[in-house]
């Protein structure tokens, strides 16, 4: 049995509210604004009395060359146009040099984790015509 509605605003009230919502609304001369992506000009500015005058969680980018397996592994994919034009450096915790690969002639290169002799906390200097570009630290577990 069909029951009428005895309150229909209470059944159109939500599809008015959605309507609304994504009706994009333009004065004349304003631009017109997107609500599901900022631009970096809608970035909030900063007060004067800041403790940080630039944002420095986006400040180091890993370069993508090297990189840590879940196993443990290490991995080096280097640019098929970059090769022989890389090499790496790993140390130990105590800055020793552990060993040197002087051209990476590969384009994928894996250096299991049992190379490293031990377990602990690592560290690469990664160079690229000589030029360091990258140096990070990592850990191997048992």
């Amino acid at each position: 049995m069909f029951y009428p509605l005895t309150q229909p605003g209470k059944a159109l009230f939500p599809g008015i509210v959605l309507l609304f919502f994504f009706i994009p609304v333009h004065l004349p001369g304003a631009p017109a604004r997107n609500y599901f992506y900022s631009f970096p000009s809608d970035t909030p500015n900063l007060p004067e009395k800041t403790l940080y005058k630039r944002d420095t969680a986006l400040e180091y980018v890993p370069s993508g060359i090297i990189r840590r397996e879940k196993n443990g592994d290490i991995v080096i994919t280097v640019p098929a146009d970059a090769l022989g034009r890389y090499k790496v450096r790993f140390f130990d915790d105590k800055d020793e040099l552990l060993f040197e690969i002087r051209q990476i002639r590969d384009p994928l290169l894996i250096i299991e984790k049992y190379n490293f002799c031990h377990a602990g906390l690592f560290r690469y200097d990664l160079y690229r015509d000589n030029g360091l570009v990258e140096r990070r630290s990592f850990r191997i577990g048992p």
